[in-house]
């Protein structure tokens, strides 16, 4: 597993690599020939493959990505230098246990684009996939096991990346369907490894002494992070002794411009507002002030922000009298880690469901006399927020 890390951050490398993904994936051109370089290369017969279809690659970018490894900037992906020369200072041990701590505490289905269909959080659904197996025989899946966790199983890429941590081992079902078409990778059965048994039995300890795992429902440790398992697994590894962290991410300084846009099938046309809001605006205090610039007056309904973060990680924040945080009035719009370009969906009033898209365009440089989101540009004329009936 450590050789492909290396081989894929070499790929990418702190030159960058250019590419037209909005989700800042790799390149559909390059993803065969890293195929092939791979320590385990997979076959896929399908016209157009794109990384979610090489998850033996998709595993590994999104580790990538949400160590804070390989950036999106635009439309390039590159290595941080900093992130890098850390890496670098690690043993053997210290990378692998890194690379399973920020699978099973930081991975998220964002990283690759679309939407994730499973009913449970991934912590959840790969230590109960993990822990469901035996090792004395082949457990057998459905041929749809991995599009969603009704059948048992998990998505592609977390499969690939249990085999890579030597947890599970997997037989693989034909490419060919029953008119002989071509397909991507699936998992026919799977069982676990003696080290499957053993890290499964340590982190199932370590949830039963946090007081996380009733009736089988596993969930993260609070605040679980890098580390979290470090006291469970260095009696047996002593080696590891350096922890895996990521950069402390404060508020980023300056006048964010957001093109706010109502993406609502009751405007007709184009409509959109620009805003322009400074650093220390709470996401609450940003709700009001879209609400305003698109003259909606009954501002007292429950309302959710979601967003991809620099890490591409998902994002959601809600309304301050919502049943469950976090909330809104707590994050201020630069602390949000919304990258230049990126998207917020905001949601207003679930009834009525008025639903907004705000595009960071850029962030100039802070003004101290600014206080307040300011009102730019308008374009298109909103549809009134309760309609006169005859």
């Amino acid at each position: 597993m450590l050789r492909d890390v290396e081989m894929l951050i070499d790929f990418i490398g702190e030159r960058g690599l250019q590419t037209k993904s909005r989700q800042g994936n790799l390149p559909a051109a390059v993803l065969p020939g890293l195929n092939a370089r791979l320590a385990r290369p997979i076959e896929v017969r399908l016209k157009r493959p794109l990384l979610r279809d090489y998850p033996n690659i998709a595993g590994i970018f999104v580790l990538l990505r949400v160590m804070d490894f390989a950036r999106g900037e635009g439309k390039s992906l590159r290595i941080d230098p900093e992130r890098l020369a850390l890496w670098r200072s690690f043993n053997a041990t210290e990378k692998y246990f890194a690379l399973l701590e920020a699978w099973l505490f930081h991975a998220d289905e964002a990283v690759l684009g679309g939407e994730d269909r499973r009913r449970d959080n991934q912590f959840t659904a790969n230590l109960r996939f993990l822990l469901s197996l035996k090792i004395s025989r082949w457990m057998e899946f459905q041929e749809y096991c991995h599009a969603s966790d009704y059948y048992g199983a998990v998505s592609t890429w977390n499969t690939h990346l249990q085999i890579m941590f030597g947890l599970i081992e997997v037989q693989v079902r034909s490419l060919f369907g029953r008119k002989g078409e071509g397909g991507g990778w699936l998992m026919e059965k799977a069982r676990r490894t003696i080290w499957g048994e053993a890290v499964g039995r340590v982190i199932g300890e370590v949830l039963q002494d946090s007081g996380d795992a009733p009736m089988g429902f596993y969930r993260p440790p609070e605040n679980a992070d890098f580390g979290c398992l470090l006291p469970a697994f260095q009696p047996y590894f002593p080696e590891w002794q350096r922890i895996y962290a990521l950069p402390k991410q404060g508020s980023q300084p300056g006048v964010y411009i957001f093109k706010a846009s109502m993406n609502d099938r009751r405007a007709e046309g184009v409509v959109w507002r620009r805003l322009a809001v400074p650093d220390h605006v709470s996401l609450d205090e940003l709700a009001d002030a879209v609400l305003q610039a698109f003259k909606f007056t009954d501002t007292l309904h429950l309302y959710a922000f979601r967003f991809r973060d620099r890490l591409g990680k998902n994002q959601a924040w809600f309304h301050p009298e919502d049943e469950e945080g976090p909330y809104a009035s707590e994050i201020e719009v630069g602390a949000t880690g919304l990258p230049e370009k990126g998207v917020m969906k905001f949601r207003f009033d679930y009834g009525n469901s008025w639903k907004f898209e705000l595009r960071l365009e850029r962030i100039d440089a802070p003004l101290k006399e600014m206080r307040h989101p300011v009102l730019m540009d308008v374009f298109g004329k909103a549809p009134k927020q309760y309609p006169e009936w005859d």
